[in-house]
């Protein structure tokens, strides 16, 4: 047994076909899907000066072999294993708090919170992770939403509004501020008036370097009045891995002065339809707390609950 850290020039090709595979025998997402590495590579770790979780992705083979990998996300570490190779998960949960402290935060006293996110429905490693000391966050839990694409939906919005792909407009920057304000309101305030979103959008360029973007695609839904100079309300962006027949919808966004007049749901519906067009099988999207209602509603259903398991690290116990 090996283990080695990923290197992106060598080994993505590999680390992606093993997470395909891993779905084709699982059909679910206890093992991330492929379109979430790229989204981990060529978004997420483009947001800050902070380590990138790409980095600390590091991977056990037997004979040359992927059986197992840890995949870190921002502050929290994921483990994909094969079946049969169960055994190594305490083990990687072991090398990942010596190898992956430098993506936590320390506190005053040297001390980090360690976090790993674990399937429910893989009990084994509940009971290994508890047996090590770790504590479920019961307000922190993470849900794996499907939506089988033989559920039919339709696009219903209020009269002024239009659901649009990404290839039918094209102002990108429109685009970016909108997501962003989705999740930002207060940029909506006066004071933001002059931001230029233009600048700051290096996850939506490095996003085109993906191998997944071409068969890709975004959905959002514009306000047709001639007056607003911004009239994007919602915007998502779907990865799409043909191999595997999924999609992965990362992210999902609508502007506050938007909300409560089913702009979301009318967008996933176009997302959903947009997805048959394409042959995909299931289309995921990873949610968390609240938003769950919202994901249900729009007609994608729970098909696994994750979560998140902490434990604190003193410093004198790490390497740090």
């Amino acid at each position: 047994m090996e283990i080695k850290r990923f290197n992106i020039d060598t080994d993505l090709e590999k680390l992606e076909n093993y997470l395909r595979i891993q779905y084709l025998e699982n059909k679910n997402m206890t093992s991330w899907l492929p379109e979430r590495l790229h989204d981990l590579i060529y978004s997420k770790d483009t947001y800050s000066s902070n380590p990138k979780s790409s980095d600390y992705i590091f991977m056990w083979e037997d004979n040359n072999e992927i059986v197992g990998c840890i995949l870190p996300d921002g502050d929290a570490i994921y483990m994909s294993i094969k079946k049969g190779y169960e055994n190594l998960f305490e083990s990687m949960v072991s090398y990942a708090e010596d190898n992956c402290r430098p993506l936590f935060k320390k506190d005053k006293d040297g001390s980090i919170v360690f976090v790993v996110i674990a399937n429910d429905s893989l009990k084994y490693r509940k009971k290994i992770l508890k047996q090590r000391g770790y504590t479920r966050q019961q307000k922190e839990y993470y849900d794996s939403y499907v939506c089988p694409q033989k559920v039919d939906v339709s696009i219903d919005l209020p009269k002024g509004f239009k659901l649009v792909y990404g290839n039918e407009y094209n102002d990108e920057g429109n685009k970016w501020s909108a997501c962003i304000m989705g999740f930002r309101p207060d940029l909506e305030n006066q004071k933001y008036k002059n931001y230029d979103y233009k600048n700051d959008m290096g996850a939506y360029i490095s996003r085109k370097k993906s191998s997944m973007y071409n068969d890709s695609f975004e959905c959002l839904v514009i306000d047709e009045n001639p007056n607003e100079k911004n009239n994007v309300c919602s915007y998502c962006f779907v990865y799409v891995d043909k191999k595997s027949k999924t999609a992965y919808i990362e992210t999902v966004s609508t502007r506050e002065k938007y909300r409560h007049k089913g702009m979301g749901a009318a967008m996933l519906h176009g997302v959903i339809i947009k997805c048959k067009e394409l042959d995909v099988a299931k289309c995921y999207v990873n949610s968390y707390g609240w938003r769950g209602k919202f994901y249900n509603a729009a007609g994608f259903i729970t098909e696994d609950t994750m979560g998140c398991y902490h434990r604190k690290i003193k410093k004198q116990d790490t390497k740090i």
